[in-house]
């Protein structure tokens, strides 16, 4: 044991000649008293006793109320070292690559001793699933959109399966997450806008998906319709009659769409822009 204590002190400059005496006086004082310590370790995968090393894991001291006091990157080797902890208690844990992050472990610094804590990194199985995400908006004024629907596909052959569902926030971000392997649709729908599909989407692997886009208003863009029901002479609805929708431009007419009635003698033309028409049925 070294039991130098008494720091080294230093008398001032003196000259002998021949047969003096010097009185050189000189008093010591203890050293004061580190007020800083410091912790070391090495992070291992899934268990400090059988677990590989784990190099590149970012490992960080919180405070006892929980905010972060520093962090330091692991080595090679899977070493950290975290030097100039203030004499306190807190608590330290390590994460990398989105694994879920260690349970918090009790640091006690009292002395300039270093304290040695092995971590074990939580290994997260989630993080290998696949993302969508992105950012709704409005196609004319670029603002986002909040409250879309988002509903997400799985696509297998003609087969489409409802996998999750969301919507937009206020600054048209949404996420879908936890997503198995496979082909996606993804469909917008929100009222007052066109729907909108985004096919084929392949993930795989822990893919995520920038699915952003814009979305078409339907305010101010949606035209008319025109809708009836036709009848026989009789009063009687008549299904699957021919109606015609013809347009007329400087006294001449044109058809423009075709439909036929249903079952209860309805029919509606929809998306019909603005101008001068008239309807023209018959019997099938």
């Amino acid at each position: 044991m070294n039991n130098d204590i008494l720091k080294l002190n230093v008398s001032t400059n003196f000259t002998l000649a021949n047969n003096n005496e010097a009185d050189i006086n000189l008093n010591l004082t203890p050293p004061s008293m580190s007020t800083t310590g410091s912790v070391n370790g090495i992070v291992y995968d899934t268990n400090v006793l059988t677990g590989n090393v784990v190099p590149g894991a970012t490992v960080k001291v919180f405070n006892a109320d929980g905010t972060p006091f520093a962090h330091t990157i692991t080595a090679d080797d899977g070493s950290y070292t975290i030097s100039d902890l203030p004499i306190g208690i807190y608590t330290i844990a390590a994460v990398k690559d989105g694994n879920y992050l260690s349970i918090d472990t009790l640091l006690t610094i009292s002395n300039a001793l270093p304290v040695t804590i092995n971590l074990a990194i939580i290994n997260n199985d989630i993080i290998n699933k696949n993302i969508v995400y992105g950012i709704l908006r409005d196609s004319i004024t670029n603002l986002p959109i909040d409250n879309v629907e988002v509903a997400l596909y799985k696509v297998n052959g003609e087969e489409k399966t409802l996998i999750a569902t969301s919507k937009s926030i206020a600054d048209g971000e949404y996420v879908l997450d936890k997503i198995e392997d496979g082909t996606y649709e993804v469909v917008f729908n929100k009222a007052g806008y066109q729907t909108l599909n985004i096919n084929n989407i392949i993930l795989s692997n822990g893919t995520m998906f920038n699915a952003s886009t814009n979305l078409t208003s339907l305010i101010g863009a949606i035209n008319s319709t025109v809708s009836g029901i036709v009848k026989n002479e009789l009063g009687s609805v008549v299904s699957n009659a021919f109606v015609g929708l013809y347009k007329m431009v400087d006294g001449v007419e044109t058809l423009v769409a075709v439909t036929y009635t249903n079952a209860l003698g309805k029919y509606m033309f929809g998306n019909v822009v603005e101008g001068d028409y008239f309807v023209k049925a018959k019997l099938a």
